[in-house]
């Protein structure tokens, strides 16, 4: 997600702008079944299967959809919770700058266990729906349902202009149940409280002719509407944008397709924006390890609060311009940063309501790196400034950078968990070196894709790298403890 943060304090700094980033169809990884059905791999991941219909003049979409459950699981599970994220804009009770024009919400109706009609409970965004059999490790149950989305207009992520409709966390989403139990955090307008899993998709959109549909998958490119069918396995979550408006920039990165996707007026920096990607996509590649998905949409989003500059699978979103100090210029930083998330969130994973600071952090390192060495522009000296207020910060409310969401203001979120990990990085980069801590990276990124990452496992797989506990280090700069070294040498 991008971040955007003007005013920061009235003891801060001099006010300071914050704008920066902020197979055939599928993998064909860990397949889930084999021709013997007791030699079988255990199928690990969820497989969403649903049939969307869009109706443009209503901004609705009617879904069924069924969901088969993975049969791994540590303990037996009596249960199964949903996420209906949508339900927040009904009654919204967040910051006043993103409240809806037109309320959204979802209705669920139908829901079958196996076949046979269950209960389902509802409050606000997170539905229970209770399993009729106990299911144990190598156990599956086929979930099923119809719901009805109405979108909201002016929506943050979720929403609708003019002919489009922007799907975000757009379908009833299975809740995460690890070793910490079941994570239902609650919606927050700060940052993205979303945390979910690797799992497939199959989807089948039903849209009015003209509209073509962006999504997480690989999209035919055509306007004809009717029947599109879409897959796309091992991944987080799946958006879409449906839409008669825009156009779009092909090109390849590698084997990977871009595509940059403009609306009118926008052409005076689609062709640098889409350059920028197909770029960013080679240099987050050789730095880290390949992507590994056939295609990335990038949609130029400027069509309401909080649409542009955001991550999805496959699919990010930018604004067209950013400010600089030399006035309005093509949002080259904001395309890197939200490629830089599918690393970053996209195939490494991490609990993003618990650990924001994990992806976010990550990613506006990678964007500040990027920028550096392909556009010439070191922010580091510009990053001082951020260690010297984030200091002050957290001697005043005595908050750090590797908190949960909901511990930071508006005001604090960017600077603790965006910019002062940044500056961590770039600090790493002078204390082991740049190769060393790519080194990190690449690493960090092979040994977790397609699983769920912790402050910890990165610490971890840095130390193990570098050849040196860097625990102290990162303690310092993530949690402001002070290095015991420096504290005992005061001392005497």
């Amino acid at each position: 997600m991008k971040f955007t943060n003007q005013k920061i304090f009235s003891v801060s700094i001099s006010a300071i702008l914050v704008i920066f980033a902020i197979s055939s169809t599928f993998l064909k990884l860990n397949p889930s079944t084999t021709e013997s059905k007791e030699n079988r791999a255990i199928v690990d991941r969820p497989h969403y299967q649903i049939d969307a219909t869009y109706d443009d003049q209503n901004q609705v979409v009617k879904g069924k959809m069924r969901v088969d459950l993975p049969e791994s699981r540590t303990d037996p599970q009596k249960e199964v919770y949903f996420h209906l994220y949508p339900n927040v804009f009904q009654n919204w009770k967040y910051n006043k700058e993103s409240k809806p024009q037109k309320p959204g919400f979802i209705k669920i109706q139908n829901v079958k266990v196996d076949g046979s009609a269950v209960k389902q409970e509802i409050q606000n965004e997170i539905m229970k729906v209770a399993l009729p059999q106990e299911l144990g490790n190598g156990k599956s149950a086929r979930i099923e349902m119809d719901y009805t989305l109405q979108l909201p207009k002016g929506g943050t992520r979720l929403n609708t202009f003019k002919h489009t409709a922007f799907l975000a966390q757009w379908y009833p989403m299975l809740s995460v149940k690890d070793k910490e139990g079941w994570h239902n955090e609650p919606y927050t307008s700060i940052g993205d409280p979303f945390y979910t899993n690797m799992s497939d998709f199959d989807v089948t959109f039903h849209v009015p002719e003209g509209y073509q549909v962006i999504s997480t998958a690989k999209d035919p490119i055509t306007t004809k509407g009717g029947e599109i069918k879409l897959t796309q396995h091992q991944v987080r979550d799946f958006a879409a944008v449906i839409t008669k408006d825009y156009q779009v920039v092909q090109g390849k990165s590698g084997n990977i397709q871009v595509n940059l996707w403009y609306l009118a007026g926008m052409d005076d920096v689609k062709e640098e924006l889409h350059k920028a990607a197909v770029d960013g996509m080679k240099f987050f590649g050789e730095r880290f390890g390949s992507y590994p998905y056939e295609e990335i949409d990038v949609v130029l989003g400027e069509t309401g609060y909080g649409i542009a500059g955001m991550e999805y699978p496959g699919l990010v979103t930018s604004v067209p311009k950013a400010p600089s100090l030399k006035g309005e210029v093509p949002a080259v930083n904001v395309v890197a940063h939200e490629l830089a998330h599918q690393w970053w969130y996209g195939v490494v994973g991490s609990n993003q309501a618990k650990e924001p600071w994990l992806d976010e952090g990550l990613t506006s390192f990678s964007e500040f790196l990027y920028m550096k060495k392909q556009k010439g522009e070191n922010g580091e000296e510009w990053l001082k400034k951020v260690v010297t207020r984030t200091d002050q910060i957290h001697d005043s409310l005595h908050v750090h950078s590797a908190q949960r969401l909901y511990d930071y203001s508006d005001e604090v979120y960017g600077l603790m968990v965006y910019l002062r990990p940044t500056a961590m990085m770039f600090d790493l980069v002078k204390q082991i070196g740049e190769d060393k801590v790519m080194k990190i990276m690449s690493t960090y990124y092979q040994k977790f894709q397609y699983r769920t990452a912790t402050t910890k496992d990165f610490i971890r797989i840095a130390s193990e790298v570098s050849g040196k506990d860097l625990t102290s280090f990162f303690d310092q700069w993530l949690y402001f403890k002070e290095d015991d070294s420096k504290s005992k040498k005061s001392a005497s």
